[in-house]
């Protein structure tokens, strides 16, 4: 799909790794994010493309959870064997999978931005029956483009067996936490309807990181592309990688 990613900004010697969700996006959610982040600290920045995301509804539905890991293991070997220092962080899914990467690498730290425990739509957790007659999700993405000025790229339909990878990794996440010792911040939107309300503190209180931070975005709802907490976000993550992570 035109505009979907991969993007990559060549910066300094710190690397930024940055995971989009898994709600029929792409890395064009993030992109708004790692141009001010390249901009504002010169960071190194690579967002790569999931697969089975920015092509067919049908790839995404085909694709497993260990097709993810093995591309953004792959992505970040890359980023190690370039920079001296390698962050990664993750929105919604991405975030997720960020705290499943760094219980296995020793990273320099790590962020997330509404990464959820749990989902709060009750039709969510009936999925397993749902998926018997119904194999997609309308998503209305012609409003999306609509509220984000024509920036949002990604499905008009995703599978709901993606429901179903996203509970699996959400399990594998909780058992990680403990091993999660880098420097860590965690973002999450007092807004945000679509996660579990507290899985920021969750996450907060479960990983062993000495240095971790939690901060709470006053305007934020669950999208990232156009939040309106943009800017904070930004100045947070600066903050944050020269306190802790460099």
């Amino acid at each position: 799909m035109l505009g979907a990613g991969p993007f990559y900004f060549e910066g300094n010697n710190i690397g930024i790794l940055l995971i989009h969700g898994g709600g029929g996006g792409t890395c064009a959610d993030l992109k708004p994010l790692a141009e001010d982040l390249h901009m504002k600290g010169g960071y190194t920045i690579n967002i790569p493309l999931l697969p089975g995301y920015g092509t067919t509804p049908k790839d995404l539905k085909k694709t497993r959870i260990d097709y993810w890991k093995s591309a953004i293991n792959r992505e970040l070997s890359i980023l190690i064997d370039k920079c001296d220092k390698v962050i990664v962080g993750g929105h919604s899914m991405g975030g997720v999978l960020t705290l499943i990467l760094a219980a296995n690498y020793n990273l320099d730290g790590i962020f997330t931005i509404s990464a959820p425990i749990g989902v709060q739509r009750f039709l969510f957790h009936l999925v397993p029956l749902f998926k018997i007659f119904v194999k997609y999700h309308t998503i209305d993405s012609e409003q999306f483009k609509k509220d984000t000025n024509g920036k949002w790229v990604g499905y008009d339909k995703i599978p709901l067996n993606i429901a179903t990878k996203l509970k699996k990794l959400m399990r594998e996440m909780k058992k990680s936490l403990s091993e999660i010792k880098c420097p860590a911040l965690i973002f999450q939107g007092k807004l945000d309807s679509e996660i579990k309300s507290n899985s920021i503190d969750y996450i907060y209180d479960n990983i062993a990181s000495k240095k971790k931070r939690k901060i709470w975005l006053e305007n934020n709802d669950h999208p990232i592309l156009d939040s309106p907490d943009h800017k904070q976000i930004v100045l947070e993550l600066i903050k944050f990688i020269n306190e802790f992570c460099t």
